[in-house]
């Protein structure tokens, strides 16, 4: 009976020591942003920093003057490299950083490639690339809330460029 509460032990303090420290972790999620859904895939490339992959079904849906009711849903992909700025102080300060729970500075590059299921819709192919700050926090286990902002560029075709402002706000769940 001794040995089996040891082993216990062991392995309790082994696990809650491994389950959060100082560096990033993979990770595999499912967010929802305000209107769509999204597949993310997170990999470390350094101790503070990771490699964020999306797949994003993009939706939208609304009124307009020329074409009537409508809405769509488009596919577009992101590749975001994010180093997580503040992961060791909030570790030594007791804080979450399962998931990767901190904030970060990242640069988004989204490509759309300019076709959508809808009614009286049509999306654009573009390359959007844009400097972020945001924030990842788990909430639990598993549940993550995401924001982040940044103003960049939208590369519509290939001669048009134009400023935009891009804000993520995503709820998900990592499994």
């Amino acid at each position: 009976m001794k040995k089996l509460l040891l082993i216990t032990l062991i392995l309790t303090t082994y696990c809650s020591l491994t389950a959060q420290n100082a560096n990033t972790q993979r990770s595999h999620s499912i967010k929802g942003p305000l209107v769509g859904l999204s597949y993310s895939y997170e990999h470390p490339i350094a101790q503070h920093s990771t490699l964020n992959m999306e797949l994003i079904l993009n939706g939208g849906f609304g009124s307009g003057t020329f074409n009537g009711n409508y809405w769509y849903i488009a596919p577009s992909l992101r590749i975001e490299p994010r180093y997580y700025y503040n992961l060791s102080k909030r570790f030594s300060k007791g804080k979450k950083t399962i998931n990767n729970s901190a904030n970060y500075i990242a640069v988004s590059a989204d490509y759309q490639p300019g076709f959508s299921i809808g009614n009286n819709a049509e999306a654009s192919q573009y390359i959007l690339i844009v400097p972020k700050y945001g924030l990842k926090r788990t909430m639990g286990e598993h549940f993550i809330f995401e924001v982040a902002a940044g103003v960049g560029t939208n590369i519509i075709g290939s001669s048009n460029w134009e400023a935009v402002l891009a804000m993520d706000l995503k709820l998900g769940y990592a499994f």
